[in-house]
């Protein structure tokens, strides 16, 4: 499940879903607090509890007029614990009562009726006896004389009836009355403490909004999200596979798949890169393989030189001679023969070898393990010289692994039969998990590596194969004891080309 979830369609399917939803989702979290920061605006504030603390009198004081002692009972309350809902004839939530409350605990709270005359003060005012006129200068020692004039007239405006303080609160006359049309019962004095409230006034509203939209965003913008993503994904899903596919033809040497894609975005150009990379390989290996092919028709028009032709020639010479002394001494004439006689047999030794070169295992079908048995065995029959085959593990290998480690066989083999001048032979295949290693071992006369050309064609031939697969070729020869030479090939790297 993990795995199918991890294709790339899936992975662009959720991501379009899950980006699409998060988005709306950062939104409303940013409305709601844009909406937050624009209600906590202290102007706006302000006004809300100059209202709701004057709704909060207003709907108890007039109908408490009449009871003194209630009267100063509610207002020790008010005073010292708040205003709470039954407080309002009308509807009101949490948000109304906390507006409501914002006198400042601990100072005094005045009902003056419209002589200005104290009704009740909370807590007793001393300086201030109930029933007797109020001396505007007792709060702070302001003059409270405009804002209660303000009040007795019935003034609407708020900030009329208010007096601002240094510490940023305010001194509050509320004129009193039952309804708009009857005339003012009592007036209020208080102080309103500056507009700073620890929670927004509408949380539940706007935590209620954002939790609905979160909802909204998850059943309906994430499957939209991930239907946008799927069809999206569909085009460059469909890309990328002709891509991997075309990757996969080219790994096995079709390089006939050609992927198009005409698009000018990323991929297209990619696609495009790849082609033309895909073209230059192909050309470059056909360049190789006609490389090869002239090598190998070198190293072929080499050794017809040097064996084939030169045993020919030798052959004719001697038939030459017997024909010469088949009158005047036949016996001569016919060890001139047999001389040329042995001649065929070599020439027709080298004409086989020559023969089983051209035949490397990829063309046979084989495996490396079996073409180097019955290449040993074919080898043994035209050259005489003892061969014994060691194979251990035998393991698949890659088609071009098997054609160098062939070549090389047959080169060091050629060379034994040619100029080793030995009677056996020790071939050694080991395949382990990660190496493969080759050795040829002989018994013959040996030579000093280091003498060697270093352009020698035979051995330069099998240094620049194994080369071609990141291999190890190591030469181990002393005169009269014999040469061992032995092939490395990590299996990792012949993969590197």
């Amino acid at each position: 499940m993990l795995k199918f979830f991890s294709r790339l369609q899936w992975k662009l399917t959720l991501s379009y879903a899950f980006v699409t939803a998060g988005t709306v989702i950062v939104l409303a979290a940013l409305m709601v607090g844009i909406a937050i920061i624009a209600e906590n605006q202290n102007t706006t504030r302000t006004y809300d509890c100059f209202y709701w603390s004057k709704t909060g009198f207003q709907d108890n004081i007039p109908y408490l007029l009449d009871d003194p002692a209630a009267l100063q009972t509610w207002l020790d309350r008010i005073r010292q614990d708040g205003f709470v809902s039954a407080d309002f004839q009308s509807y009101t939530v949490r948000e109304t009562i906390d507006y409501a409350n914002t006198l400042m605990f601990g100072q005094p709270v005045y009902v003056l009726d419209p002589d200005l005359n104290l009704l009740a003060a909370a807590p007793p005012d001393p300086s201030a006896a109930i029933g007797q006129p109020f001396n505007a200068r007792a709060m702070s020692g302001h003059n409270l004389q405009a804002i209660l004039d303000a009040a007795l007239i019935g003034d609407k405006n708020y900030y009329a009836q208010s007096l601002m303080q240094p510490d940023g609160s305010y001194i509050v006359a509320f004129p009193l009355r039952k309804d708009d049309t009857e005339p003012v019962v009592a007036i209020v004095i208080y102080h309103l403490k500056p507009v700073a409230f620890v929670t927004p006034t509408n949380l539940s509203i706007y935590t209620t909004f954002f939790v609905v939209t979160a909802l909204i965003m998850f059943t309906v913008a994430l499957p939209v999200g991930a239907v946008f993503g799927w069809l999206v994904s569909i085009g460059l899903r469909k890309r990328l596979t002709n891509l991997s596919a075309a990757a996969k033809a080219w790994s096995k040497g079709d390089f006939t798949v050609a992927p198009r894609d005409r698009s000018g975005d990323e991929i297209g150009e990619l696609t495009r890169n790849l082609n033309n990379m895909a073209e230059q390989l192909q050309s470059l290996l056909q360049t190789r393989n006609e490389l090869v092919r002239v090598e190998e028709r070198n190293r072929l028009a080499r050794d017809l030189h040097d064996t084939v032709k030169q045993q020919t020639y030798a052959a004719r010479m001697q038939l030459t001679a017997a024909k010469n002394l088949i009158e005047s001494n036949p016996k001569a004439a016919a060890g001139h023969i047999e001389d040329a006689l042995q001649l065929n047999r070599e020439t027709q030794q080298e004409l086989g070898l020559i023969i089983d070169e051209l035949r490397p295992a990829a063309l046979e079908g084989k495996g490396l393990a079996q073409a180097l048995n019955d290449y040993a065995t074919r080898w043994q029959m035209h050259t005489g010289i003892s061969v014994h085959v060691t194979i251990h593990s035998e393991r698949p290998l890659p088609l071009e692994v098997e054609q160098v480690l062939y070549r090389i066989l047959q080169e060091s083999l050629s060379n034994v039969a040619r100029h080793a001048e030995a009677d056996a032979v020790e071939i050694t295949l080991q395949m382990i998990a990660n190496q493969v290693t080759l050795s040829i071992a002989d018994n013959g006369r040996g030579f000093d590596p280091q003498a060697v050309p270093p352009h020698s064609l035979g051995l330069a031939g099998m240094k620049q194969r194994i080369a071609e697969i990141n291999g190890l070729l190591t030469i181990e020869s002393k005169p009269s004891v014999g040469t061992k030479i032995m092939v490395n090939v990590k299996r990792e790297a012949a993969h590197v080309h």
